[in-house]
């Protein structure tokens, strides 16, 4: 390095690692500020100093969608950047993202099974407007018969509809629980009833919901699961419920009574489907997720970066 290139590494070693404004150095060195100015751009050009920009985010986003897709053996991972700490926030956020990514998959003439819940209505809202006119779309998991449920299916069946550009809209006229499994045998004998059910065994996509295990449940809300079903449900090592079958952390279904009482989507059906996805923004999900992943009823996820670290943590147990 001469003299000129000295003085040049003087210079921009001041400004861009002690932090001096071009002020001070002019002082220092009794040049103009810009000369200064001149013999930093100097020094640039000459490969003294170069920049580089780092999107940090960016590079832990894809850090972490990739940690995920290989600890899980996952098809598809999308991680959204938190937009803060509180669920509901970063519900909207991941909707948002997640509805194009969910899409993206979708093959006209798929057989596509839709479950219920905020989730998934705020991701039918955000489905970008396309058409498969040889696409039909089924509900997955019964209703809850209730003046205050709030589960949204026939909203989101037609909203899903509609922007999916897909006129075949099945829903699934029964209960999602009923009181034995004598009545479950009794209804799928009913002629309109058995025809839905056998188009979800055929299902080639899913989009699921996943349930917690607590009082915020919406079966527990609406009067389908009492507070001592639930304690029922975590003595028998429950960590929640996909698409209102509760299963255990690998995936197994906890009570086989409880479980012949409920009209809804078989985990073989959701293993079975091409794609299976869901959305969760909160890490009280992040157990029935890892139970609902191990028995190989979701292969798509989309999650935000707050809970994705936290799955990962997880990841061990």
């Amino acid at each position: 390095m001469n003299k000129n290139d000295d003085l040049l590494y003087e210079i921009a070693k001041l400004y861009y690692l002690d932090n001096l404004n071009q002020s001070d150095i002019s002082k220092k060195f009794n040049l103009s500020r810009a000369k200064v100015s001149r013999l930093l751009a100097k020094a640039r050009e000459k490969n003294i100093v170069t920049i580089s920009l780092n999107r940090k985010d960016d590079d832990d986003i894809e850090l972490l969608s990739t940690r995920i897709r290989e600890a899980f053996d996952l098809s598809n991972v999308l991680v959204v950047p938190s937009t803060s700490y509180d669920e509901n926030e970063n519900l909207k956020a991941i909707a948002k993202a997640a509805a194009p990514f969910f899409a993206s998959f979708i093959h006209d003439g798929d057989k596509i099974g839709i479950s219920w819940g905020y989730t998934l209505l705020e991701i039918a809202k955000n489905i970008p407007f396309s058409s498969f006119p040889n696409t039909s779309i089924v509900q997955i998991a019964g209703n809850l018969d209730n003046a205050h449920n709030t589960n949204f299916a026939h909203e989101i069946i037609h909203q899903f509809g509609q922007r999916f550009g897909v006129s075949s809209q099945i829903t699934l006229p029964c209960p999602v629980i009923v009181e034995s499994p004598i009545i479950v045998d009794l209804l799928s004998h009913d002629s309109k009833i058995s025809s839905v059910l056998a188009q979800i065994n055929e299902i080639d996509v899913a989009f699921i919901n996943i349930g917690l295990l607590s009082d915020e449940n919406c079966l527990h809300q609406t009067g389908y699961i009492t507070s001592e079903d639930l304690q029922v449900l975590k003595s028998k090592n429950s960590v929640g419920a996909i698409c209102s079958r509760f299963i255990d952390i690998n995936g197994n279904i906890v009570d086989n009574n409880y479980d012949e009482r409920t009209i809804s989507v078989t985990l073989p059906t959701l293993k079975n489907a091409r794609i299976s996805c869901v959305a969760i923004s909160s890490e009280r999900k992040v157990l029935p997720l890892i139970g609902a992943i191990r028995c190989g009823a979701v292969n798509t996820l989309a999650i935000d970066s707050n809970t994705a670290k936290y799955l990962l943590q997880q990841a061990v147990i």
